[in-house]
């Protein structure tokens, strides 16, 4: 039989009835695939080489304190032992360019792609609201900012545990650690997650993105720096967006100083109204017709 003689003889349709998880697992999968593409995967190596070196060097710090501890023992960390070579409050500021640098590589690609590509109205004709979207790449940018602000503690946290004299009295001096660990490695990575969302979703580009994010976190560092310096005025030093929320999580311990003389308040204020910001950009751009 030719083409030409070709016909349909009969269109079967049929509902669907297989499991249906609800709205919830819809923005679980969104996040997950989200998360996990951002990551590399189902891409090149050449994909996943730059984060995977990333997260590498956010451990870093943690496994030559611990290795060094497993080879030489506490003398090789000075009479201060592991705590105060690489104390817990200390740990985001000594990785804080890496986080900085993973979160401009992770955001944009997660949104960026979207608009370029226009999949958003296909998103939106699903299970998943406009609502939805915004949750599950929130989700989807966290998840792995994660693996750089809160991972590596932990692991020198478990790490410090296990190569005391006594692990056990250890966990009861330093319990509160633990809660001070997760909400340090939360807040941080809620705000770049945040802002790096919402700038990113300001634009279809990603290298526009990636700009846009290193100019709003650099310049205005750099402006309220030398404005600090030269009219003797260290509010102007909330300006350095960088350090925000490093500076915030810092105050979760005890023993908090500040070479301004800025208050730990102050610090997680400042990042408290830089993420109301962004969650507003977000509803902005998200709640209206995208396209």
């Amino acid at each position: 039989m030719s083409a030409a003689d070709a016909r349909v003889s009969d269109v079967a349709y049929s509902t669907y009835d297989g499991p249906r998880a609800g709205r919830i697992a819809a923005v679980w999968s969104l996040a997950r695939w989200s998360s996990l593409r951002a990551l590399g995967a189902r891409r090149g190596w050449k994909a996943k080489l730059i984060p995977i070196t990333l997260i590498l060097l956010g451990f870093a710090p943690a496994l030559v304190v611990l290795g060094l501890r497993a080879l030489f023992g506490p003398s090789a960390l000075g009479s201060g032992g592991l705590q105060a070579a690489l104390p817990y409050s200390d740990y985001m500021g000594a990785i804080g360019v890496v986080i900085l640098v993973f979160s401009v590589v992770v955001t944009p690609e997660l949104v960026c792609p979207d608009r370029r590509d226009r999949t958003l109205s296909l998103y939106f004709s699903t299970a998943i609201s406009r609502g939805d979207y915004v949750v599950g790449k929130v989700l989807a940018a966290l998840m792995p900012i994660l693996l750089v602000t809160l991972a590596p503690p932990l692991i020198l946290y478990a790490g410090n545990m296990l190569f005391a004299i006594h692990p056990l009295a250890y966990v009861e001096r330093h319990w509160v650690d633990i809660f001070r660990i997760i909400g340090s490695g939360l807040l941080i990575g809620f705000f770049y997650a945040l802002v790096g969302l919402a700038i990113s979703s300001l634009t279809s580009r990603r290298a526009f993105a990636v700009g846009g994010y290193l100019a709003f976190l650099a310049i205005p560092t750099i402006v309220g720096g030398v404005l600090a310096h030269a009219l003797n005025e260290n509010y102007l030093r909330l300006l350095a967006f960088a350090a925000v929320p490093i500076q915030a999580a810092r105050g979760l311990y005890p023993g908090y100083t500040d070479r301004g003389h800025l208050s730990a308040s102050l610090w997680a204020a400042t990042a408290v109204e830089i993420m109301v910001v962004a969650i507003i950009v977000l509803a902005v751009r998200y709640g209206r017709d995208t396209g």
